[in-house]
């Protein structure tokens, strides 16, 4: 499959409306770092396997996989942030007991222009990171998937009577 910039626009599209799903998500106490970790290390896998059983990807590179693991998660990490940090803003200047440690970067990030230059450098760090675990998860999930096709075709290949 040759890369498509129209499928690469559709598919960051489709991991940013992901990213705000899982940043509403992560809200919950308990529940929300094990998706956060989930989210950040097997969303460009999860999202293969589904456009493949979909039938919408055809063959598959490994180069190909990494490459759309990296739109996946960065543009997904993006989505995230924009969901979760404004509503976790709102939620702790609500409510003063709901107060972990991001809230308070959050709430202090807006005191000075040094702070909020430090809250955006680490939006983009964390999306160079979840991209860059995507882009592993998403190369690894093509190779499996050329393991599979070659197995798959000698098999094949094999005439038993």
């Amino acid at each position: 499959m040759k890369l498509n910039v129209t499928f690469l626009k559709q598919i960051s599209l489709f991991s940013a409306i992901i990213g705000l799903g899982v940043g509403l998500v992560t809200l919950i106490p308990f529940i929300g770092s094990l998706v956060f970790v989930l989210y950040f290390l097997l969303l460009s896998a999860g999202m293969i396997v589904y456009l493949k059983k979909n039938e919408i990807l055809g063959e598959l590179t490994v180069k190909e996989g990494a490459i759309f693991g990296a739109v996946i998660g960065t543009t997904s990490l993006i989505g995230f942030y924009c969901s979760f940090l404004p509503i976790l803003l709102i939620i702790s200047l609500i409510n003063n007991n709901y107060n972990p440690l991001i809230a308070n970067l959050v709430l202090y990030g807006f005191t000075s222009p040094l702070n909020l230059f430090t809250l955006i450098f680490l939006l983009f760090l964390g999306a160079l990171l979840c991209g860059l675990m995507n882009c592993f998860g998403g190369g690894v999930t093509a190779y499996v998937y050329e393991i599979l096709a070659s197995l798959n075709e000698d098999n094949n290949n094999k005439f038993t009577l």
